[in-house]
């Protein structure tokens, strides 16, 4: 109730003509808040896909606002521009770790969780893949709320309405990745080298978005996606041998589980892929040391995401602020005493903000569980 109370007063100090335009833009498409204000094809497809980035929405789907401004927040709070940490991300998780650890916090590496514990309707712990079983007032989970319900806590614990809103819950991603080994740095058309620190984009117009973004609806391939793209080892050669590059890219779309299996799919698919971008890059095929194509289901086996995505669920209204991830658990604290969520499933969502855990603890101090 406070929340909403919070939400309502700061719309209503942005004044009733900045207040009105944003309750009109914010449930309707990208597609046409972009026509509304530009005219340039390419601009706005570049635009428009960071209102389609990790969800399962095209530029003329309800909600591509909202994930718009999502993400333009982290520019607007944040740092500005595309950003990378030296040595690769798992620096930061290093860097994370050591800075608990400084702290007093004991970080276990390769000890999977498989339940966590309750009794008389609390949270007691967990149990870990070993078999050894740590006892706890309050357990913090960053897995997907979905992963932390269905599969740690179990349904048969949670009462059947919870069951229902976890089961409900949108997690399948759309997104893959794409990584390149190359022999050289590559050669984009009508970019120079020093250009190639930059993010790319490959994404021609809107239309084109949608137009692959159709397919994925009935879970099939298309012939031509959307890129979002990287060469991490232009800005930091230390990630590939002397002389060689590392291209990453995002790839949208590309359906969770296609009609035909991955397993037939992956290497078509990654062949088209790379004919797709020998159009902008004429010489990579030459280039390519080495080729991999990560899918949902490969992140959703990887790293325990239930979907594969890296939102931890789909991040649309109804999933989103005060909603977020559905009732009965929102605010970080969930509807089993003791049990927190702290990941990307929970307020604001995913990227790298570190925001979720950081309001689960304060609402965990807030409450008093600890003591």
């Amino acid at each position: 109730r406070i929340t909403l109370m919070k939400l309502g007063l700061g719309l209503k100090l942005m004044g009733r003509a900045n207040m009105q335009d944003l309750m009109r833009i914010i449930m309707i498409n990208i597609y046409d808040v972009m026509n509304e204000h530009f005219d340039h094809e390419g601009l706005k497809g570049a635009l428009a896909l960071d209102g389609i980035t990790g969800t399962n929405m095209g530029p003329r789907s309800p909600n591509t606002v909202f994930s718009y401004l999502h993400r333009a927040i982290g520019e607007q709070f944040g740092i500005k521009g595309p950003q990378q940490v030296i040595g690769g991300m798992g620096q930061l998780g290093l860097a994370l770790a050591q800075a608990a650890e400084s702290l007093g916090a004991t970080v276990q590496l390769g000890t999977a969780v498989t339940s966590i514990n309750k009794s008389d309707d609390r949270v007691t712990g967990v149990t870990l893949e070993s078999g050894e079983s740590l006892t706890a007032k309050v357990v913090l989970s960053s897995a997907d709320p979905k992963t932390t319900f269905k599969d740690l806590v179990g349904y048969q614990h949670i009462e059947t309405g919870m069951a229902r809103r976890v089961e409900q819950f949108r997690t399948r991603s759309g997104t893959a990745k794409l990584h390149l080994t190359l022999s050289g740095l590559p050669s984009f058309n009508g970019l120079e080298d020093k250009d190639l620190s930059e993010r790319l984009v490959v994404a021609p117009s809107m239309d084109a978005i949608e137009s692959a973004f159709n397919p994925m609806k009935y879970a099939e391939c298309g012939s031509s996606q959307v890129f979002d793209i990287s060469i991490p080892t232009v800005e930091d050669p230390s990630l590939a041998p002397t002389g060689k590059h590392q291209l990453t890219a995002l790839v949208h779309y590309l359906p969770y589980a296609p009609t035909e299996g991955w397993d037939a799919l992956r290497q078509k698919v990654l062949d088209q892929l790379i004919e797709q971008l020998s159009h902008y890059a004429p010489s990579l095929r030459q280039q390519i040391i080495t080729g991999e194509l990560l899918t949902p289901v490969d992140f959703d086996a990887s790293h325990g995401i239930n979907g594969g995505n890296w939102h931890h669920g789909e991040l649309a209204i109804d999933q989103a602020l005060m909603m977020r991830p559905f009732p009965g658990s929102t605010q970080y604290q969930t509807a089993l005493p003791g049990l927190y969520l702290c990941g990307a499933g929970a307020h604001p969502g995913g990227s790298l903000m570190g925001l979720p855990g950081k309001n689960a603890v304060e609402a965990l101090l807030k409450q008093g569980d600890l003591a």
